[in-house]
């Protein structure tokens, strides 16, 4: 900022160390050592735990979300890279987090509902997520595969509800000091970014009207603008992440789910009104909320270019994605795979299907002879010769069963299993199990991430 001088100054400050002196002109900070450091304003960013919020303010506790998180980076690349780099998989008490890093690197996070102060063994933060998360889709399971034990972080997860006063004369708060929130819409670092701006914004106009006039600058009328022009907003989006929080860790996907007794209603598959109502909220308002969230600003923080919309960064499939999750999967660009899971005798190797529509895979227990596609051999005794067609169409896989005697299954990511109807193609989609005639022949349905397709020249 023209004419100022700033002075950045780290210090390992104790809660009982630090004293802050007003005066008319200067604010005065003094150290535990004796140290002090004079200037026209103070600035507290210094995050949740704050010492100079509880030097203004006194002691306050933070709130407590209810949730531990655990956090990591892996070098992983999804198949689905290219249309989704984020992710949120809910489940009752329990939610994941995955999201596009760049680099090919995904970074992940993992909420579960529990006491706060919970430590875990050594080297046991991995062993006990896959515990937490075993069933969930392969997106979570293979991401918590791929990050190394050291990689993996925990911390509980807090919150401080915005306070109507953010500073007192020349001291004032930023960031996580005066509002810290939940991670839940990844706002809590871009609110503290706004606030710098616009302290920065109001601060340089209080030095050009100074100019203007002659005057000395008004430092506190500038730190009250700022925090007048920042309450409003932060608020809101406070708000909304905890609102976040609550849609996240209430999510039941059927009526009975977390009702003891009750548990049963499950087995019968009735979508939960919050299901309904959660689906209405995102086709309808969430794009209208991004929006603003993500817009910056833009309206209060003068000069500012309109950037970081939505819209500017979405793929234009993003709203048929929304309504149609056949169309999301067949925007995946990879490698599709049915790995065993049911063999004890270690006989049964991975099946590589084709996108190739003219190339069917044939299943059975001998060789197809003159086939124009693969001939896969399963040498079980419930597979029967000719047992089933796996065919590529219109950007998706089919199963077919081919009147096999003990015919053709497939358990979906929701536990639904059932059997194929003879001659009727089936759709299958990444985690689903298929059994060839017995769960001694059963394949798990895997995509691996491939080269990106190039479009031709």
């Amino acid at each position: 900022m023209n004419g100022w001088h700033i002075q950045r100054c780290r210090r390992n400050v104790n809660s009982d160390s630090l004293l802050i002196v007003h005066a008319i002109q200067i604010v005065t900070v003094e150290l535990e050592n004796g140290q002090k450091y004079d200037g026209d304003l103070l600035v507290g960013a210094d995050g949740i735990w704050s010492k100079v919020r509880n030097k203004l303010f006194g002691q306050t506790e933070a709130t407590y979300s209810g949730y531990t998180c655990y956090t990591g980076v892996a070098d992983f690349v999804p198949a689905d890279i290219e249309s989704v780099g984020y992710r949120v998989f809910l489940g009752h008490k329990q939610y994941f987090v995955s999201s596009d890093v760049g680099g090919g690197k995904m970074q992940w996070y993992a909420f579960h509902q529990e006491p706060a102060g919970g430590a875990d063994v050594p080297n046991g933060k991995k062993e006990r997520l896959l515990k937490i998360f075993k069933g969930w889709c392969d997106n979570v399971i293979d991401l918590l595969h791929a990050t190394e034990e050291e990689a993996i972080l925990r911390r509980d997860i807090y919150d401080r509800t915005p306070s109507f006063t953010w500073g007192k004369g020349r001291v004032t708060l930023l960031g996580d000091s005066i509002h810290a929130m939940q991670p839940n819409m990844g706002q809590g670092g871009c609110m503290a970014i706004e606030d710098s701006y616009q302290l920065a914004l109001e601060l340089d106009n209080a030095w050009q009207r100074s100019i203007n006039s002659g005057s000395s600058i008004d430092i506190i009328s500038s730190l009250k603008s700022y925090e007048r022009e920042r309450r409003l907003r932060v608020a809101v989006i406070h708000g909304m992440a905890r609102m976040a929080a609550s849609m996240a860790t209430t999510y039941r996907a059927y009526l009975g789910v977390g009702l003891g007794p009750l548990e049963f209603l499950t087995k019968f598959r009735i979508p939960h009104p919050g299901r309904v109502g959660g689906r209405f909220l995102i086709d309808k308002m969430m794009p209208l909320m991004l929006n603003w969230v993500l817009g910056g600003n833009s309206s209060k923080l003068e000069g500012r270019p309109v950037c970081c919309r939505l819209s500017d960064k979405a793929n234009d499939q993003l709203q048929r994605w929304f309504e149609d999750d056949d169309a999301l999967q067949r925007a995946i660009n990879g490698e599709w795979i049915l790995l065993p899971c049911g063999d004890e005798a270690g006989i049964l190797k991975p099946i590589c299907l084709t996108q190739e529509e003219m190339k069917p895979c044939m299943i059975g227990s001998t060789q197809q002879k003159d086939h124009p596609g693969s001939s896969i051999i399963i040498p079980l005794p419930k597979v029967s010769e000719m047992h089933a067609r796996i065919n590529y169409k219109d950007g998706a896989f089919f199963l077919t069963d081919l009147r096999s005697l003990h015919g053709t299954w497939i358990t979906d990511n929701e536990g639904r299993r059932y059997m194929l109807h003879s001659n009727h193609p089936a759709r299958i989609r990444p985690s689903d199990v298929i059994e060839f005639g017995s769960d001694k022949a059963s394949y798990r349905v895997k995509v691996a991430r491939s080269a990106p397709i190039e479009s031709e020249k």
